[in-house]
């Protein structure tokens, strides 16, 4: 049983009372592995991932590892009561919860609206480091990660007086540099020199939000990339590469006419 009082069944995919599987494909379905989606992850109040170490990212990693290998039977019904996978519905009814299912409304509505086909569950990190909150598509064996939990604010217990730890939202370096702007952007707004040149760097760095790439160099290439970067911008070398393989993609084109 869930904290809830109901069953966490192993579902087959059915339309009314008829099975839409054979006995066979029936049996596969059981014997599939857990597979995880991050196509709906997002992170709110109370859930960010800002101060998680980097050992607990590998964790993480480590527990989705485990879970990946092993079937819903196993999850749902063969380790039911696990305190170590502490797998169970979320109940939304405990003490100091800071949200509540209709919170998740970045959800399909189809998915919110339907909390007995897709009821939210929770299952362990390890005991000291969080939850992953999510629910299953039991037809495809999807856990769908909705949220990530370090600091078990989603049941938030008597053993801790029911108290929920605040978090701060992480940010990738993107969203990282973003901000940085943001933060010149203001300082510079207030400059009452309409002539200063700032104000048409910064409208030029806002245009180029959607031709950001970022690359990966190994490092003797990034050695004679630092090299470079002293007499040219980082601009220019990009510009100047694409530039070299346009040259030599149309003598290869045009090498290719003359045969």
């Amino acid at each position: 049983m869930g904290k809830s009082g109901k069953k966490l069944t192993l579902d087959t995919p059915k339309y009314g009372n008829k099975s839409l599987v054979t006995a066979s494909q029936e049996k596969d379905i059981k014997k599939r592995k857990l597979m995880f989606s991050f196509s709906f992850f997002k992170q709110i109040e109370h859930f960010g991932l800002d101060e998680c170490s980097k050992e607990w990212h590998t964790g993480l990693l480590k527990r989705l590892q485990t879970l990946g290998n092993m079937t819903l039977q196993e999850i749902l019904e063969d380790n039911k009561g696990s305190k170590a996978l502490r797998c169970h519905r979320i109940n939304w009814s405990v003490e100091n919860i800071p949200i509540q299912r209709k919170d998740l409304d970045w959800l399909p509505k189809e998915i919110l609206e339907n909390e007995e086909d897709f009821p939210m569950m929770q299952i362990a990190i390890s005991k000291g480091t969080g939850r992953i909150v999510g629910y299953i598509d039991r037809d495809s064996s999807i856990f769908h990660i909705v949220l990530l939990d370090p600091k078990h604010n989603i049941q938030p217990s008597k053993k801790n007086d029911y108290q929920v730890q605040p978090t701060q939202e992480a940010l990738s370096q993107y969203d990282e540099l973003l901000k940085k702007l943001e933060r010149v952007r203001d300082i510079v707004k207030d400059c009452k020199d309409k002539d200063c040149k700032l104000h048409g760097h910064i409208a030029s760095m806002d245009k180029l939000h959607q031709n950001i790439v970022y690359i990966g160099l190994d490092n003797d290439f990034y050695d004679k990339y630092l090299e470079i970067l002293k007499n040219h911008s980082l601009e220019e070398i990009f510009e100047t590469g694409i530039m070299e393989m346009m040259d030599e993609d149309e003598k290869t084109k045009d090498s290719g006419d003359d045969n």
